[in-house]
């Protein structure tokens, strides 16, 4: 999904006319089965997509306010970290507008068994699993949930590629939504010494039940990203905007490396 990437990150910039938007969408070998002349579908498969006139089509996100914004954030156990040899066990996420949420969603997801290593991380057994709705219930339900809201995750990389390779396994095509790490944000907005859930849960007094359950630690990172909110520059003022401060700057990575390769 690189090349989609290359095109919603020029939709975060500037205009495109819809012509040339159907046509590099039907050049991805993933969407070939989406009807990409369809806005509405494409919002649907999360790609907040908008009219600015008759010929011209932008990103929603460039033009919102960021404390306007709808940002799912998201937090799934599954039965492996690769999303080829284990599925996903339970899905919880909290719907913001802003700083303010406005929806939950919390499901276990049907499977035969559940390694003993994940048992004793999560606490989720194969009888809590077996009457749960299967895979693609589930997916189906969360779709209609998230729509084309910003995915939210601390580490957003596991999250957002583990459930989008589910949902193209279930036959319901990628995920097309703006995304956000809370890590990469809490980084650049809350002084702290470690930024993992855990860590950042006992710096700031978050207390939202066990750690290690999807919904708890969704809570979780919604608080984080709520206080992150509260320290951005005045420079941020759109989604778009929130979304591009939060990246890690890679020129500061390269000199990070260098200083270390010198030690």
């Amino acid at each position: 999904m690189r090349r989609f990437d290359r095109i919603s990150q020029r939709l975060a910039k500037e205009n495109m006319t819809r012509q040339e938007l159907a046509l590099r969408l039907k050049s991805i070998e993933s969407l070939e089965l989406c009807d990409v002349d369809d806005l509405d579908q494409l919002r649907l498969m999360g790609m907040p997509i908008v009219c600015t006139n008759d010929t011209y089509v932008t990103l929603e996100t460039r033009l919102k306010p960021a404390n306007e914004q709808r940002y799912c954030v998201v937090d799934i156990e599954t039965t492996s970290s690769d999303s080829t040899k284990g599925q996903i066990i339970e899905i919880g996420a909290v719907m913001l507008c802003g700083d303010r949420q406005i929806g939950e969603f919390e499901s276990f997801v049907y499977a035969p068994e559940v390694p003993e290593s994940i048992e004793r991380l999560t606490g989720i057994c194969a009888k809590d699993l077996q009457d749960a709705p299967s895979l693609g219930s589930v997916l189906e339900q969360f779709r209609l949930f998230l729509k084309d809201a910003v995915f939210v995750a601390h580490n957003v990389g596991f999250d957002y590629y583990f459930i989008s390779a589910s949902f193209e396994a279930q036959g319901f095509g990628p995920m097309l939504n703006r995304k956000l790490c809370t890590i990469d944000l809490a980084q650049k907005t809350i002084e702290a010494k470690r930024y993992g859930l855990d860590y950042l849960r006992t710096l700031l007094g978050i207390d939202t039940g066990s750690h290690h359950r999807a919904l708890s630690d969704a809570k979780s990172a919604a608080q984080i990203f709520c206080i992150a909110l509260k320290n951005l520059p005045q420079e941020v003022c759109t989604a778009e905007d929130l979304i591009a401060f939060s990246k890690p700057n890679p020129k500061l990575r390269k000199k990070k490396r260098k200083t270390h390769a010198k030690c």
